[in-house]
């Protein structure tokens, strides 16, 4: 059943955008700032299945990465000195019994993207130094040139990154549908829940990715 929202005008300048899907939170054998590993395999099964739809009906994939530089000569992360951030560095995570710590450096395997959803050649992917992929990105002007008005979401994590993206498409005057079974938070499923509540409420739809897919074959067949 394809969701009311997602009608074929709609979908026909859509968009899906992807966020951290990162090595770093999904992949439970390297990754350090973890969803719960059924969080995991649930948004990877999901996601997997969405791009094959969205692929199929020739939409736009988008992949947004988190990576920060850092000073080869001090071991420094430049990009990440916001001062919460700091504060928060090797301090406990809420939600996982283990200190933060920056890893999500240039080149580091962590902040690569899953290898079962790894970008395909003619995918796009943005690079974000905080939690907005608008922010000092050029991901606005790709979604203008593509002529985007609907942005499809999924990432981690839900509380942050993911309603930011929200927020910040919103405040642009794009249409947000957040596909909640392709989210979580490494902070637990009471800050996911919150989040979602926040979106729906004031953002955007949610829609689970079951009816993406069936828009996406409903545009295959026009």
């Amino acid at each position: 059943m394809t969701h009311p929202v997602l009608t074929p005008e709609v979908m026909a300048r859509a968009a899906l955008l992807l966020v951290d899907m990162n090595r770093s939170h999904l992949d439970h054998e390297m990754g350090h700032l973890l969803v719960a590993r059924p969080d995991a395999d649930r948004i990877i099964d999901a996601a997997v299945k969405v791009r094959a739809a969205w692929a199929a009906a020739r939409r736009p994939v988008i992949f947004v990465r988190t990576h920060h530089r850092w000073n080869s000569d001090t071991g420094e992360v430049i990009d990440n000195r916001n001062p919460f951030w700091m504060a928060q560095h090797r301090a406990p995570i809420p939600g996982l019994a283990k200190p933060r710590k920056t890893l999500a450096v240039e080149g580091a395997v962590v902040t690569e993207v899953v290898p079962q959803l790894a970008p395909r050649p003619g995918e796009h992917t943005v690079f974000k130094h905080r939690y907005s992929p608008f922010h000092n990105t050029d991901l606005e002007l790709l979604l203008k040139n593509l002529g985007t008005e609907t942005l499809v979401i999924g990432g981690v994590n839900t509380n942050n990154c993911v309603l930011c993206t929200c927020f910040e498409a919103f405040n642009r005057d794009f249409r947000v549908v957040l596909m909640p079974d392709v989210c979580a938070s490494m902070n637990g499923a009471d800050y996911h829940d919150a989040s979602l509540k926040l979106i729906e409420a004031a953002l955007g739809w949610l829609v689970p990715s079951a009816d993406v897919i069936a828009a996406c074959s409903d545009q295959g067949t026009r």
